[in-house]
C-alpha cells in the first residue's frame, strides 16, 4: 500500500457549483470586497498519462511497469465516463488578508458545507488537520466544479502490471523482474477535495486529498490475490455525502512535507502522516489456489506518524 499511496498523491481535482446559490452567494460577496484579486484557474477537460517503466535503483533495483492512469468506469456503481475529467483546479499565492482564494474552504469544511445544502446530507469525521493559511503561501485546490456531487464526479482509473525486484546488472528500462512484489493492480474510484499547501515561511508542504477505492490485485511473492475496497462509510469516523454508501464515502490521508532532522543531527525529509483513516474491504481473499478462505473487513483503521526520511 506504501507504493500506491505515492502514485495516488500524484492526482488532482477542484471547487463549487452553479446549482447552489446559496453558497455561491457567500463566496461571491466575501471575494468582492477584495481588490486586486488574482489567481488561476484550470479546468481539466481529458487527461491520460502511460508510463512503460519507473525504476530505483540502490545497487539493485525496484522495477514498477506498465503504469496507466486515467478515468474509470462506473466505480462502486457510480457515473464514472472513463475519461479523466470534470477537473477545477485553483491556484493562488495568498495575500496578507487570505481571503483572496479561488476555493474559499478547504478540507472538512468543504464537504461539510455541502452536506448543508444536498438532499440526505452528510458527515465528516472531524480528523482533518487545520493547516493554517497565510500571507505568501502557495494553495492549489483541486476539485470537482459540481459542488453537489463533489465526492462521486471525477472518476480516476489506474492500472499497474507489476513491481518486482531485479538484480544489480539489470538496465533500466528493461529490468528482468525477480521476485513479483505486485501484479495486475486494477483499480477505480473517484477524488474529492484536495488540497496543496505550500507554506511561505517554513519550508512545510501540507497535501489533503479525500479519495475511494475499489478493484483488485496479486501479491506473487505470497501468493495471495484478492479483490478490495478502500472507502469511509462505516464506524465511528465516517466522511460521506448524499448517501450514506461505500461509492460516496471517502477515505482521507493528509501529510505534511518538509526538511527534518534525523536522530544523528543530519538533514532529512521528514513526512509527518497526519491523518490516514479508511474502511478497508478485502473480499474473495485467496492464499494459493482457488477457492477463497474468505473476505476480511476493517473498519474505522486510523494512522498517525512522525517520520524522518534520509540516505544510508
Amino acid at each position: 500500500m506504501k507504493s500506491l499511496s505515492k502514485i495516488v498523491l500524484v492526482t488532482a481535482i477542484a471547487a463549487a457549483s452553479s446549482a447552489q446559490a446559496e453558497l455561491l452567494a457567500m463566496d461571491d460577496s466575501a471575494m468582492s470586497a477584495t481588490t486586486g484579486q488574482a489567481g488561476l484557474s484550470i479546468e481539466i477537460n481529458a487527461a491520460e498519462i502511460s508510463i512503460g517503466a519507473v525504476d530505483y535503483q540502490d545497487k539493485g533495483f525496484i522495477s514498477m511497469k506498465d503504469i496507466h492512469f486515467g478515468g474509470g468506469l462506473a466505480a462502486f456503481g457510480g457515473p464514472g465516463d472513463g475519461i479523466f475529467n470534470d477537473v477545477l483546479i485553483t491556484v493562488d499565492v495568498v495575500g496578507a488578508s487570505a481571503d483572496d482564494l479561488g476555493q474559499k474552504y478547504m478540507g472538512e469544511e468543504y464537504i461539510s458545507r455541502a452536506a448543508a445544502l444536498v438532499v440526505g446530507g452528510g458527515q465528516v469525521s472531524g480528523n482533518y488537520v487545520d493547516p493554517g493559511i497565510n500571507d505568501g503561501d502557495l494553495v492549489i485546490a483541486i476539485n470537482a466544479p459540481d459542488l453537489s456531487k463533489m465526492l462521486q464526479s471525477v472518476d480516476y482509473g489506474l492500472r499497474i502490471g507489476s513491481i518486482g525486484l531485479g538484480k544489480s546488472t539489470e538496465t533500466p528500462g528493461a529490468v528482468t523482474d525477480g521476485t513479483l512484489l505486485l501484479q495486475n493492480l486494477d483499480m477505480a474510484g473517484y477524488f474529492g477535495p484536495t488540497e496543496i499547501i505550500i507554506d511561505g515561511n517554513s519550508n512545510q508542504m501540507n497535501i489533503s486529498m479525500y479519495f475511494n477505492a475499489e478493484g483488485s490485485l496479486d501479491m506473487p511473492f505470497m501468493a495471495v490475490t484478492t479483490d478490495f475496497a478502500i472507502h469511509n462509510s462505516r464506524g465511528t469516523d465516517q466522511v460521506w455525502l448524499g448517501t450514506q454508501d461505500k461509492g460516496n464515502s471517502m477515505a482521507h490521508v493528509q501529510l505534511n512535507i518538509g526538511e527534518g532532522t534525523a536522530s544523528s543531527g543530519a538533514s532529512a525529509l521528514a513526512v509527518d502522516v497526519q491523518n490516514f483513516e479508511a474502511d478497508i474491504d478485502l473480499v474473495n481473499l485467496t492464499l494459493g489456489s482457488a477457492p477463497a478462505i474468505g473476505s476480511l473487513y476493517i473498519t474505522d483503521f486510523r494512522l498517525t506518524a512522525n517520520t524522518v526520511i534520509y540516505g544510508h
